[in-house]
């Protein structure tokens, strides 16, 4: 079972003190601030010494806070926590769908932004983050809907987390953009 808890997070950068509201869907976890390390360039068929992270050992998390926003397009940083107590590993984009209360996809799964990506190994409470792109429904289509969930694969990964989150979204059209995810936990 899991719970909705609202927290306050900070990250301390040159001296001062970025902060940010974190949804977090888990039962009783607080994401580690512990980094990831970066391996190899994803190639097909990638060899690590680590497994591939499994979907029981990630936490899957919506950093809220500021938005990052760029014509028409809102960011915010999906967050993969490893809450296992082994290494594994994480490469290339994860999957993300908007649905209707009802539990209904709304429009297309997301795209994937163009970027290079790694593999990225994250040890026993690390986090790593993708960026998230929600674009202005009312620029994709005429008659906007609400969805209230965010449907989010982790890369590699075949159980999905659903992360309660409404946005204005389209039926038949795509309105969720995603790049790979990238070291560390992500600040908008």
């Amino acid at each position: 079972m899991s719970m909705k808890l609202t927290f306050r997070v900070g990250r301390r950068l040159g001296g001062g003190v970025l902060g940010g509201t974190a949804l977090v869907c888990a039962a009783g976890f607080l994401p580690g601030t512990a980094l990831a390390s970066v391996v190899t360039p994803a190639k097909a068929g990638v060899a690590s010494a680590f497994p591939r992270c499994r979907a029981n050992q990630t936490l899957t998390w919506l950093g809220l806070g500021l938005g990052g926003g760029t014509a028409g397009t809102i960011f915010y940083p999906l967050e993969f926590t490893n809450t296992s107590n082994r290494t594994c590993t994480l490469w290339g984009f994860p999957r993300v769908s908007a649905l209707s209360r009802s539990g209904v996809q709304i429009g297309k799964s997301s795209r994937h932004l163009p970027a290079p990506h790694r593999v990225l190994t994250l040890p026993p409470g690390s986090t790593v983050h993708a960026s998230l792109g929600i674009i202005d429904a009312g620029n994709v289509c005429s008659r906007p809907v609400t969805a209230t969930t965010l449907k989010v694969h982790a890369p590699g990964q075949g159980r999905a987390t659903q992360l309660p989150f409404p946005f204005q979204a389209c039926w038949h059209k795509r309105v969720l953009v995603v790049g790979p995810v990238q070291p560390g936990v992500g600040i908008p």
